[in-house]
This record gives structure tokens, sequence and C-alpha cells, in this order.
């Protein structure tokens, strides 16, 4: 096969330079996110990495929307395969292109996994990530080590139309059905940028003390890392006393190190790292003619302060 000329693999960062065994036939594997930049995909590109070092037989190359050709998804999607690619894991955008180009690597050949956000539309052969819904009932029904009697809640959400997002929501509003009522506001809908969520969370606590419970169900807050420290002192009292409780979707480490300190309540956090294996694991078996279960679901944790000073890793 034909391995991806300088052109294409010089924008792209390579996690595992392969060394071929006897036992295996050496693949490429690409993992395309929606976007570089985030440290949820970069913990799915880590842990793909890891998979492909014990394996030795692997390489994972991580290819995200962007760069100097400011190429889309679909592009980069329909040039993996021309390069040669062995499989591809992608998060798939909401974008009709994006669905179309899955279908053309497909009928190419070329397996294709999604992760995180999946496109069940399309003809991918699976699906890797978290039960949606279930999360979302975690995430709510977290509070009630807090608040055992209930109170108002508000739920924070990037475009709350995505599957994954409406999914973990209705899981948030099933947990807190008895003893809660859901804030006129809300959803607060963020543009999907780190600061903006910040200025959401700023925006409820700003609008009274009647909020007793705020849920982002994903992590944007505290990836804008000094933002969200500044929020909680003008909020510090009211945090602190847990007038207010902070749950917050996804388990960083930048996450955990801001609850460690008292800057929040509680994280439910996925599990990148597993969603990178796992999407190894099951393209080297497409790869093989090995059948795959249309759906994995990877698992997540709850997190307190106390859980992390115990455990600081």
């Amino acid at each position: 096969m034909a391995r991806m000329t300088r052109s294409v693999a010089a924008a792209f960062l390579l996690l595992a330079a392969w060394s071929g065994t006897s036992a295996a036939q050496p693949y490429q594997f690409a993992i395309v996110p929606p976007t570089g930049e985030s440290p949820f995909f970069q913990a799915i590109r880590d842990g793909c990495g890891e998979r492909a070092r014990e394996l030795k037989s692997v390489t994972c190359v991580y290819a995200a929307p962007g760069g100097a050709e400011a190429r889309s998804q679909a592009q980069l999607i329909r040039d993996l395969v021309k390069e040669g690619i062995d499989g591809i894991a992608v998060s798939p955008e909401t974008m009709p292109d994006v669905t179309t180009a899955i279908d053309e690597a497909v009928a190419a050949g070329v397996p294709v996994v999604t992760f995180d956000g999946d496109q069940p539309r399309s003809h991918r052969q699976a699906f890797i990530g978290t039960n949606a819904k279930d999360f979302g009932r975690t995430l709510g029904a977290s509070a009630r080590r807090w608040k055992p009697k209930g109170g108002r809640f508000l739920i924070v959400t990037a475009d709350p139309t995505l599957p994954n997002l409406a999914e973990r929501i209705a899981g948030v509003r099933d947990a807190l059905s008895t003893g809660w009522t859901e804030a006129k506001t809300s959803p607060l809908v963020t543009d999907g940028t780190f600061t903006d969520a910040v200025r959401m969370v700023d925006r409820a606590l700003a609008g009274g003390n009647d909020i007793d419970l705020i849920i982002s169900v994903g992590a944007w807050p505290m990836l804008a890392a000094e933002e969200w420290r500044a929020l909680v002192a003008k909020y510090k009292q009211r945090i602190d006393q847990a007038q207010t409780v902070l749950v917050v979707a996804d388990a960083l480490p930048a996450q955990k190190a801001l609850v460690r300190e008292g800057l929040g309540h509680v994280l439910v956090g996925q599990r990148p790292g597993d969603m990178g294996v796992k999407a190894v694991d099951l393209l080297v078996d497409l790869k093989q003619g090995r059948k795959v279960p249309e759906v994995v679901y990877v698992g997540f944790d709850t997190f307190t302060r106390l859980d992390l000073i115990k455990a600081p890793n």
C-alpha cells in the first residue's frame, strides 16, 4: 500500500512511527476531530498513540481541519483516502458533505468509525463514545449530595440540536424531574468557545441567588482556566458554601486541577483516552475482516474535590 506523500503527511502530527512486526501487517490510521485545539480530542489522539505503540504495527495520524491549507473535515477525509490511509476515526461535523465523504471512504474500501459524535445516517461501521443520556442523568444526579431537597437548576450547552448534547440535556432533565425546577432562561446556549461558556455561567450566577445548580453539559467553561478562576472568585462565598453547585462535564487534567482547588463541585468525566484505544482496535478488526459492534460505549467517571484530593491523578 502506498504511504502518505510528504505534502499531505507534513500537515499531520504523527504519534507513533510504525516499526512493523512479523505478527501483524502495518496499518496507518487517522484520527479526524472537528477541531485540533480541544484538549478532549487531544486526549483521544494520545489514546490512539498509546495503543499504536503497544501494537508496534500501527501508526496514528492526527488530522485536524484548518491549518495552512484551510481544509474542511470532508476534504481531509477525501485527501486521506487518496493518500492511502488504512482506516479513519472521525468525530463528524454536522454537515452533509462530511457524511458524503464518510460514505465515499467506505465505498473505497477504507473502514470508518466515528467517535464522541456520531453520524448514524452515514455508512460508518461503528460508533465509539459515551451513552449520552446516561451521562446527562449522572450529571444531574451528582447534585443530590449537596441539594437533597432539590431546587432551581440551569443548563449551559453549546448547540442543543447536536444529538449528543440533546441527549445529555434530556438525561439531566430526567434525573432532576422530581424536586427540581428548571430556570426559564435554561438552557443558556454558548457559541462553543471556552470564554463564551464562562460568560454564560457568569450570566446565570449574576441573575440572582435563586439558582441552586448550574450544569454545563460540556467542558467548555473550565477550559478557559484563568477566566474560570476569576469567575469563581467573583462568587466565592456562594460557591464555597454550595449555595450554587457547579457541575461540569468531562474531567480533563486542567479541570481536575480546578476542582481540586475548590473551583467547582463535580466533574463527570468521559474517557477520551479509551476512545482512542478503541478506535485502533476496531479499525484493526475491520481491516482484518472481523465483525465489530456497531456501538461501543467506554463509560465515564464522577469526581468530587475530595475524590481528587485523595487520588490526585
